[in-house]
């Protein structure tokens, strides 16, 4: 049987979250029994039985609180935060363009061309006659230590300038300042007819460029008015006993500048 609900009892149930359902209509091979059958439990006194609606319970939310005396659910576990990426390196300033003139940048390595020294022809009369050379290389004469000082004469005895030439030599030295130090004061001692510089650094120093020394070399260039070749110097020579048939070809090369400029020098006078 139903029960007799009026509208506030409905009202009232649906506020409790109680969902009453309504009863389904009786078969009609059934109908006649139960009649009979309420009438014979009203007859005999007994109190009809309350049939209880089904209650449906609402699902727990996330949110609801948990009932007194239970444990709280635990959150789930939050994920670490991804470490931030390292910052790209910074790119490096591109260096100053270099500055033409005598002068280098004031930041940049100087260069100081120390004294002369005379490393062949000194006393005798026809090599002082004859032409006259500069060599420029890095470390003193009297400091080149057996190897390069063994092969500097090597070179000078293969080239005849032991005894048809006058040969000076002036070191090459690294200094603060960015500037060229002593070259003019050795020029205007020396007075070569060619200047053979034995150094990679120092020529492009001296000659105010970049080039590699493979470009530098086997060609003439201008030293502030006088003629000047480039050559390898004399520890990479020993190093690199290979490279020592390409700086016979820049001495040969300084030997016919060499003789070249003295016969004009020669005419002039």
């Amino acid at each position: 049987m139903s029960l007799a609900l009026d509208k506030r009892q409905r009202a009232m149930l649906r506020e409790m979250g109680v969902q009453v359902w309504s009863p389904l209509p009786a078969a009609p091979d059934a109908s006649a029994a139960a009649p009979s059958s309420a009438a014979n439990s009203v007859s005999a006194g007994e109190a009809p039985a309350q049939v209880t609606a089904p209650v449906r319970t609402p699902a727990p939310s996330a949110a609801a609180p948990a009932p007194h005396g239970e444990p709280m659910p635990s959150a789930a576990p939050q994920q670490a935060a991804p470490k931030p990426a390292a910052p790209a390196p910074a790119a490096k300033p591109a260096p100053a363009p270099a500055v033409r003139g005598r002068e280098a940048e004031p930041a940049a390595t100087g260069w100081r061309v120390g004294e002369l020294v005379a490393v062949a022809g000194e006393g005798d009369a026809s090599a002082e006659r004859g032409p006259r050379w500069l060599l420029l290389a890095e470390g003193r004469p009297e400091e080149l230590s057996d190897g390069a000082g063994q092969l500097l004469r090597n070179m000078l005895k293969a080239a005849g300038l032991h005894t048809s030439a006058m040969v000076w030599m002036a070191p090459l030295e690294r200094s603060a300042g960015g500037q060229i130090e002593g070259l003019d004061e050795v020029l205007d001692q020396s007075e070569p007819d060619v200047v053979f510089i034995m150094s990679r650094l120092g020529a492009q120093a001296l000659l105010e460029t970049q080039e590699p020394l493979g470009r530098l070399r086997g060609q003439v260039h201008d030293l502030w008015g006088l003629p000047a070749v480039v050559s390898y110097d004399l520890g990479a020579l020993l190093r690199t006993p290979t490279e020592k048939a390409k700086a016979w070809d820049d001495l040969c090369l300084a030997l016919q500048v060499a003789r070249a400029q003295h016969a004009e020098r020669l005419d002039a006078e």
